[in-house]
């Protein structure tokens, strides 16, 4: 079987090593992945004090979103606004606010990758039920010719392709329910 190409523009394939062109070259599937896998570390990297979820640390970051944002917003005011908390040093205003700005891009960028994620996942699987129905459609009528004499070869393959998907005996349901039938639950 042949390797899958496609074509991809230049400029996107480019943006790894500098390039500026924006014609279509016919790039290899696997290739493409790797590039985009080296894209999305080199946005990682782009990302200032990008951090790894920790089991240590998680708790406590899970229980943080329980802080409302305006609360947060009036205490940066409160300590901006007071000599006596801020000579406290217990919280730091414009750190605070550097990390709710920061926290608007990121959230955006989160929402579009997310959005990447799901577009991935659907193209992934829109792609396999192509081939899948297509492969259904194929298997369907060699099990028809299969029947005939001149088309006997076929036969192993139906029978093989047949205990692949487990239909040799009606629908997984049928036997799932005559199972329970005759099963019951001993609980």
């Amino acid at each position: 079987m042949s390797q899958e190409t496609r074509l991809v523009p230049a400029q996107v394939t480019g943006a790894l090593t500098d390039g500026e062109t924006s014609t279509l070259v016919p790039v290899a599937v696997d290739e493409v992945s790797t590039k985009i896998v080296a894209a999305i570390d080199l946005i990682a990297s782009l990302i200032p004090d990008l951090r790894t979820p920790h089991p240590q640390t998680e708790k406590k970051v899970r229980g943080a979103r329980t802080v409302p944002r305006e609360a947060v917003l009036a205490i940066i005011a409160m300590v901006e606004f007071s000599d006596m908390m801020r000579s406290t040093h217990l919280f730091d205003p414009e750190h605070a606010r550097e990390v709710v700005e920061l926290d608007d891009g990121y959230r955006l960028l989160d929402e579009r990758l997310e959005r990447l994620r799901r577009q991935v996942r659907y193209t992934v699987e829109a792609r396999w039920a192509e081939v899948a129905s297509t492969a259904m459609n194929a298997y369907m009528m060699a099990k028809r010719y299969s029947k005939q004499r001149r088309y006997a070869d076929l036969a192993p393959h139906v029978a093989t392709i047949g205990r692949h998907l487990d239909r040799s005996n009606g629908s997984t349901a049928k036997r799932k329910k005559q199972q329970t039938q005759k099963d019951p639950d001993p609980e």
